[in-house]
């Protein structure tokens, strides 16, 4: 016979240790506490509270601060002062730091790379990447705003790379679970954003900021969802799931395909149809060379068309809006849309800033302050800003070329072209259907984020740095089990060959 809830909640707490007794109570008793200084704007409560159980977690259940850091990363709020020009996404960058600081201190006393992760070409583009960047921080236009952003950076993959590579590399169900407490966050933020959404009635104005505070835009709203949308999806497929986790991965999939919908975001739009396509070749296993052929004939097409194509884009007067169709065809407008003419405008202040400083550029993060001078008045627009308050590039590919010069440039491409490149191959010759399965919805992932990296760049952000990096480690360590069965089935035939001899 089955037993009653309250008799197993009974049973539950008979079993209960004193300890155990006491950190519940304790917990229990925190949570008025810290109401009551809140309501009394005494900020010293919480904060201690928050530093007491950031440092048992960091010494007893890092596990729980990793899954932690990924729940709490969608409702981070940046916290700025102006006094010492300095930013943070509180809590997640809090622990970002804190498990950086234990990385490193772990380095020191106790802890030894394996050599194959330190050596492989996602690592030795990650290490290029971050060099070459320190670098230009030294010959900088604001060498203290770089040394920040440089800094930032480091926290960024070594939480987000390294620590989740040592957290996750011996058991596969820690990186679905890491993913999946992203997504479920995520999830409940879309929720938050489509309830006040709907308040306006779904209308194209307020759709552009309605995600905040959790989101700055609409377009690192749309951008991360269309990065997680190939994970829930494809994680729906995983070989060991329940039809209860089924049910599970397909409701959080309509949930981020609604929001997805609802951000109104053209590049993450096009970002996921390029995803997708991307999927269909893998799928009918179509040649490099096929394609090869095809993108040298369409990119023909488009140099000996480009008059044309321009002329065409200049009369298009089309505004963005909440119409499915008038948002799709405001894609090309270059006249009259103040989102897309401001995007020119930071790309050609972006080109006059390389022609000055092709090798070095004038150091990471600067941009948004030393780009006012090199606007031009036919591409200003009415939300273009000579303060230093308007964003970045709009380009993960121009801005860092801006920031750090062409060497700065072909670090990011590496980091693209190394990261696909394992990704695919990676699934092509897996033997092991997760492997398979997870080096594909990364890479398609990944594929999101490069195209829309093309039109803007977040990787400034805890809110898109976690999952970008942390699909960087999955696909590295898919890739070194790929390898080492590899190396294990040629071993068993050398030896078979030498007993046959």
């Amino acid at each position: 016979m089955k037993k009653s809830l309250l008799e197993k909640l009974k049973n539950l707490l008979s079993r209960l240790s004193l300890k155990q007794w006491l950190t519940v109570g304790f917990c229990i008793l925190i949570v008025p506490v810290n109401a009551y200084a809140i309501v009394q704007e005494k900020p010293i409560v919480p904060v201690l509270t928050g530093a007491a159980f950031l440092i048992y977690f960091l010494m007893f259940r890092v596990d729980l601060l990793m899954y932690l850091m990924a729940f709490c990363t969608p409702f981070s709020i940046i916290l700025s002062s102006q006094n010492i020009h300095l930013g943070l996404s509180l809590p997640s960058e809090v622990i970002m730091i804190s498990l950086t600081f234990l990385f490193l201190c772990r380095i020191i006393y106790d802890l030894r790379l394996d050599p194959k992760i330190v050596s492989h070409p996602i690592s030795i583009a990650i290490f290029v990447y971050l060099g070459w960047m320190l670098l230009t921080c030294i010959t900088s236009e604001l060498p203290v705003v770089s040394i920040k952003f440089w800094l930032s950076k480091i926290w960024f993959t070594t939480a987000c790379y390294w620590m989740l590579i040592q957290f996750v590399k011996d058991d596969k169900k820690k990186v679905v679970r890491y993913f999946n407490c992203y997504a479920v966050a995520l999830a409940i933020v879309v929720l938050i954003t489509t309830y006040k959404h709907s308040l306006t009635g779904f209308d194209d104005f307020h759709g552009h900021f309605i995600m905040s505070p959790f989101y700055n835009d609409h377009t690192a709203y749309g951008a991360v969802l269309a990065f997680f949308l190939p994970i829930t999806a494809s994680c729906f497929f995983l070989p060991d799931n329940s039809k209860g986790m089924k049910i599970f991965y397909a409701v959080l999939t309509a949930i981020l395909l609604m929001g997805f919908y609802l951000s109104f975001s053209r590049a993450a739009w096009i970002s996921l149809v390029v995803a997708i396509g991307v999927l269909i070749v893998l799928k009918l296993r179509i040649k490099l060379s096929w394609l090869l052929a095809g993108s040298l004939i369409v990119g023909t097409f488009l140099y000996y068309s480009a008059s044309d194509i321009l002329y065409k884009m200049s009369r298009n007067s089309q505004d963005a809006s909440g119409n499915l169709t008038e948002q799709l065809q405001s894609i090309s407008n270059i006249s009259t849309d103040a989102s897309n003419v401001e995007r020119l405008n930071r790309w050609t202040s972006a080109f006059g800033m390389i022609r000055e400083r092709p090798l070095t550029g004038w150091g990471p993060g600067t941009y948004q302050f030393v780009y006012a001078p090199f606007q031009k008045s036919q591409f200003k627009t009415i939300i273009t800003t000579d303060f230093g308050d308007g964003g970045n590039a709009h380009s993960e590919y121009i801005g860092p070329c801006a920031e750090t010069g062409f060497p700065g440039l072909l670090t990011v491409i590496a980091l693209v072209f190394v990261s696909l490149f394992i990704g695919i191959r990676t699934y092509n010759h897996s033997k092991d259907k997760t492997d398979r399965l997870m080096a594909l919805m990364m890479t398609l992932a990944l594929v999101t984020y490069f195209v829309h990296g093309f039109l803007n760049n977040f990787l400034d952000t805890d809110k898109l740095s976690l999952p970008f990096w942390g699909a960087f480690a999955v696909i590295m360590l898919a890739n070194l089990r790929m390898k080492g069965v590899h190396e294990v089935q040629g071993e068993h035939g050398v030896k078979e060959e030498a007993s046959n001899a």
